[in-house]
C-alpha cells in the first residue's frame, strides 16, 4: 500500500510535471508568435507615422510655395508673417527659403533691390568640394535661383541670403520639376545653418517645391523647406510601444545617397540579433528602406509567468486556464488598439486637419478610380476670392472660420455621389458623378450661389465671401489632362474678375 502511495504520488508528480512542461511549451510558443506579430504591426505603424510626419511638413512647404504662386510681388515682403504660422506648427521644419529666379543681366538690379531690405545681401555659392565663392560663377549664362527671403530672419539665417546653388544636383531638381510638377526631396545633407565645414554632421534634408508661372510653362522660383531630420527619428523612437526592445535603421535608396545612405541608426543596432523586419516608404521622389530589429524573445513578465507555472506544477491546469485567458485578452487588446490607431492614421493621411474634408491625395485617388472604372463624372475646382485680404483684414482665426464655413455649406449641398476636398490654403475641389454639361452647369452655379448668399458669422459680424469656380466634364482624357482643364477654367474665372463660374467645353 505504501509502495502504491509512493507510486501514485510519483506518478501524479510526473504527470503533473509533464503536463506543466507541455503547457509551458505551448504558452512559450504562443508568446513568441504573439510578440512577433506585435513587433511586425508596431513596425508598420512606425513606418506610417514617419511617412505622415514628413508628408505633413511637405504640405506646409507647399503652402509657402503657394504664397509666392498666388501672391503679387508687393505681397512678398509679408512672407515672414505667413511663414511663422507654418514653422510654429512643425517641430522639424526649421526654415523656409524663397529662391527667386534671376537672369545674369538682372543680378545687379536684384541685388540693389534686396539690399534695401537686407543691406548685407550679396550673391554667393558653395561649389562642390570648394569654399564659399561670391559672385556669378555659372559657365553657360543660365539663370540662377537666389535666396531672396528667408524665415526665420535671425542671425543664423540672414547670412544665407544671397546663396544660389551652382551644383548639377540642383539642375536635376529643376528638370524634375518640369517633368512632374511635384516637389523634390534631397538626400541627407549638412545644414548651412549649422556649419559650412565639410566635416559637419549631416542632420538635414531639403524639400524643393516649384513655384510656376501662371501658364505653368516656366519656373519663377523655388520654395525650399529646411527639415531637421533628427526630430523625425526622435519622435519615431519615443512613440513606439516596444520601448528599448526595438531598434531602427533607415536607409535612403534615392538619387545621390550612395556615399552616405544611412539616414538614422539606433546606437544599439549591432547589439540586436533576433527578429528583423523591413518595410519602405515613398517620400516624393525618394524611397526609404526601414529596418527594425528586436532582441527579446520574451518579456520579463512572460519569463516570470513561466517560472511560477513550473513551481506550481500541481495546480498547472488552473494556472494554464488563467494564463491563456490573460494572454488571449492581452493579445486581443493590443491588436484592437493597433487596429484603432492604424485606422486613425489612415484617416489623418486622407483628410485635411482644419476642415475634416478629404485632402489632395484622397481626391486624386478618387479621380484615378473613376477613370479606371470609366465612370461618368466631373471635376470642379474653386478658391475663395481675395482670401488673403480676408486674413489680413480680420485675422487668421477668422480666415480659418471662413474655410470651415464654406466647407460645411458645400458639404451640406452635395449628395453621396460627390467627393469634396480641400487641396490646401483656400483651394477646394469636388469630384461628382454626372454625365451632362447641363447638370454640371447647374451644380456649379448652385455652389457658387450657396457660398455667396451665406456670409460667415464671427463674433457678431458677417464676413462676406465669394468664390471663383472652374469645372470640366471627363471625356476620356487622363487624370492630369482633366485636372489641367479644370484649373484652366478656374483661371478664366479669375481673369474675368473673380466671382465667376466657368465650364470647360
Amino acid at each position: 500500500m505504501l509502495k502504491n502511495s509512493y507510486f501514485y504520488v510519483i506518478t501524479s508528480f510526473i504527470l503533473a510535471l509533464f503536463f506543466s512542461l507541455l503547457s509551458m511549451r505551448v504558452v512559450y510558443k504562443s508568446d513568441l508568435d504573439n510578440n512577433k506579430e506585435n513587433f511586425f504591426k508596431e513596425a508598420d505603424r512606425q513606418s506610417v507615422l514617419l511617412s505622415l510626419l514628413i508628408e505633413k511638413d511637405i504640405d506646409f512647404i507647399g503652402a509657402g510655395a503657394n504664397f509666392y504662386q498666388s501672391g503679387s510681388k508687393q505681397d512678398w515682403l509679408q512672407f515672414p508673417l505667413f511663414a511663422s504660422s507654418l514653422l510654429s506648427s512643425s517641430e522639424s521644419l526649421i526654415s523656409l527659403q524663397w529662391m527667386q529666379r534671376i537672369q545674369e543681366n538682372e543680378i545687379e538690379q536684384h541685388t540693389k533691390n534686396v539690399q534695401q531690405v537686407f543691406p548685407s545681401f550679396n550673391i554667393y555659392t558653395v561649389p562642390k568640394d570648394q569654399p564659399k565663392t561670391f559672385g556669378y560663377v555659372m559657365k553657360n549664362h543660365e539663370p540662377i535661383y537666389v535666396a531672396t527671403d528667408i524665415y526665420p530672419r535671425d542671425e543664423a539665417n540672414i547670412p544665407l541670403l544671397g546663396f544660389y546653388s551652382s551644383r548639377e544636383r540642383f539642375q536635376l531638381v529643376l528638370d524634375e520639376f518640369m517633368k512632374t510638377g511635384r516637389p523634390s526631396v534631397s538626400d541627407k545633407i549638412r545644414l548651412l545653418q549649422d556649419s559650412l565645414e565639410q566635416n559637419a554632421p549631416k542632420t538635414g534634408m531639403l524639400v524643393y517645391h516649384p513655384v510656376f508661372t501662371t501658364d505653368k510653362q516656366n519656373i519663377k522660383g523655388v520654395m525650399i523647406g529646411v527639415l531637421r531630420i533628427t526630430s523625425y527619428f526622435e519622435q519615431l523612437i519615443s512613440s513606439t510601444s516596444l520601448g528599448e526592445s526595438l531598434v531602427v535603421r533607415i536607409i535612403d535608396t534615392g538619387f545621390d545617397a550612395e556615399d552616405d545612405p544611412i539616414m538614422f541608426q539606433s546606437t544599439q543596432w549591432d547589439d540586436f540579433s533576433e527578429l528583423i523586419y523591413t518595410s519602405s516608404i515613398k517620400i516624393e521622389n525618394r524611397v526609404w528602406k526601414i529596418e527594425y530589429k528586436t532582441n527579446e524573445k520574451l518579456t520579463d513578465y512572460q519569463r516570470l509567468t513561466l517560472f511560477w507555472m513550473f513551481i506550481g506544477s500541481l495546480a498547472i491546469s488552473f494556472l494554464i486556464a488563467i494564463l491563456i485567458f490573460m494572454v488571449t485578452r492581452d493579445k486581443y487588446r493590443i491588436e484592437k488598439l493597433l487596429a484603432i490607431r492604424t485606422k486613425e492614421l489612415h484617416y489623418l493621411a486622407m483628410h485635411d486637419d482644419l476642415s475634416g474634408l478629404l485632402n489632395r491625395r484622397a481626391i486624386r485617388d478618387i479621380i484615378r478610380g473613376n477613370i479606371e472604372e470609366k465612370t461618368s463624372f466631373a471635376l470642379l475646382c474653386f478658391d475663395i476670392d481675395n482670401f488673403k485680404q480676408i486674413n489680413d483684414t480680420y485675422g487668421h482665426p477668422e480666415g480659418d472660420k471662413v474655410l470651415c464655413h464654406i466647407s460645411q455649406l458645400v458639404s451640406e449641398y452635395l449628395d453621396e455621389s460627390a467627393s469634396f476636398s480641400r487641396l490646401g490654403g483656400d483651394e477646394f475641389s469636388i469630384v461628382i458623378k454626372l454625365d451632362t454639361i447641363e447638370a454640371l452647369t447647374k451644380i456649379a452655379n448652385d455652389i457658387h450661389h450657396v457660398v455667396a448668399k451665406s456670409p460667415t458669422q464671427f463674433e457678431g459680424f458677417d464676413i462676406k465671401q465669394t468664390i471663383s469656380l472652374g469645372a470640366s466634364l471627363w471625356k476620356g482624357e487622363t487624370k492630369e489632362a482633366l485636372i489641367k482643364a479644370a484649373d484652366q477654367a478656374l483661371y478664366q474665372s479669375k481673369m474675368k474678375g473673380r466671382n465667376q463660374v466657368t465650364i470647360c467645353d
